[in-house]
């Protein structure tokens, strides 16, 4: 019985040492392999992962673009009178309200119109006391049928020409009573004072063709694009794009392109709009962009984040994850890009688990 104690012993001994030594060569191996790297708990918090899919592979064609009013949403104002300037109550950049004065003016237009309209109410007044005396006449049998109806006539008369006169001061703004010769120019919409030509002292002629304001709202805005000849044929109307301001390089906003021009300019360019709604409004007309049309190539392809490439010594390497905090360097070849994804031909399957963001810091563990 001891014997057999004995000999159960040294077996289980013996199975234990091999198992020490299976476990010391894995370690061994692991370290003793260069791709292979292993992160510490509190390392693993500095980065995050992501699955490789097979995906519609698709391109990106690039191009440069300016952003711009919204066209449809935008007015420019004009004076409709001469006149000296004698107040501009906004500045450039002011959000105005509908119905806002923007500036007022000392106009001799409205002036001889006042003056006129002032008349011809005294020559109304004038014209029914004398409808009045005629029919008063009339029934004395002093004036005629014609006498009276002459009255009425110069009565209608008197009352088109204060309607007329009316109607031409309603056109500039002025109300009926005495304006004191003051033109005020009004914001038709409610937005920003985008542009603005005018300022205090100046003189408007009556025959300025000039907006002296434009108002807009930023809410929404165009993306006009420059569309290269050779790319053309690739680009549609409802592409999507990805659109990235030059002021803000780690921001992308979505949109699709909403028209293509006809016609090519001296830069052999057609232009794309893109309609993009700014309820932060972080885009400013004048900014510069860079616009992605994504054009698919009407195959499949494995699709990873592009974070998830690193480039090393003329070749592209992919961290896989391969369990307990473990990862495995590999090189891979790339098929194409887009401004987000990467797509892999080589050294990459479907499902793998990779290093998304904080690649490049495990690849130099």
């Amino acid at each position: 019985m001891q014997r057999i104690s004995y000999f159960l012993l040294i077996a289980i001994s013996l199975f234990l040492l091999g198992a020490c030594s299976r476990v010391q060569q894995d370690k061994t191996e692991e370290e003793a392999n260069p791709n292979i790297v292993q992160l510490s708990a509190e390392q693993m918090k500095q980065i995050t992962i992501d699955t490789a899919k097979t995906e519609e592979e698709k391109t990106d064609i690039i191009l440069s673009s300016k952003v711009s009013f919204d066209r449809d949403h935008l007015a420019q104002v004009y004076a409709l009178a001469g006149g000296n300037v004698l107040k501009v109550t906004v500045s450039l950049g002011d959000y105005v309200k509908k119905g806002q004065v923007l500036a007022i003016l000392r106009s001799g237009d409205i002036g001889d119109y006042e003056g006129q309209y002032d008349v011809a109410q005294a020559q109304l007044r004038t014209a029914k006391r004398n409808l009045d005396i005629a029919q008063q006449l009339y029934q004395t049998k002093v004036y005629s049928d014609k006498d009276v109806m002459q009255a009425q006539n110069d009565y209608k008369a008197s009352q088109d020409n204060v309607n007329k006169l009316a109607t031409y001061l309603k056109t500039y703004g002025v109300s009926d009573s005495a304006s004191n010769a003051e033109y005020r120019i009004i914001s038709p919409i409610e937005g920003y004072v985008v542009t603005k030509s005018i300022s205090e002292g100046i003189n408007i002629r009556p025959d300025n063709t000039n907006a002296l304001f434009t108002v807009s709202s930023l809410e929404s805005v165009w993306v006009l694009a420059n569309i290269y000849e050779n790319d053309i044929p690739q680009v549609n109307v409802n592409d999507p794009v990805d659109i990235i301001p030059v002021s803000y390089p780690d921001k992308s906003l979505k949109g699709t392109i909403s028209k293509i021009g006809n016609i090519l300019d001296s830069t052999s360019t057609l232009e794309a709009r893109i309609v993009l709604d700014n309820p932060d409004g972080i885009l400013k007309p004048g900014m510069f962009c860079t616009v992605a049309v994504h054009v698919d190539k009407h195959k499949q392809a494995i699709a990873v984040s592009k974070e998830a490439l690193v480039f090393d010594d003329n070749n592209f390497y992919i961290m896989i994850a391969k369990g307990n905090n473990t990862f495995e360097k590999r090189q891979v070849v790339i098929e194409g890009n887009t401004l987000q994804q990467t797509y892999i031909s080589q050294g990459l399957k479907a499902g793998e688990v990779v290093v998304k963001k904080g690649s490049l810091y495990v690849f130099g563990q």
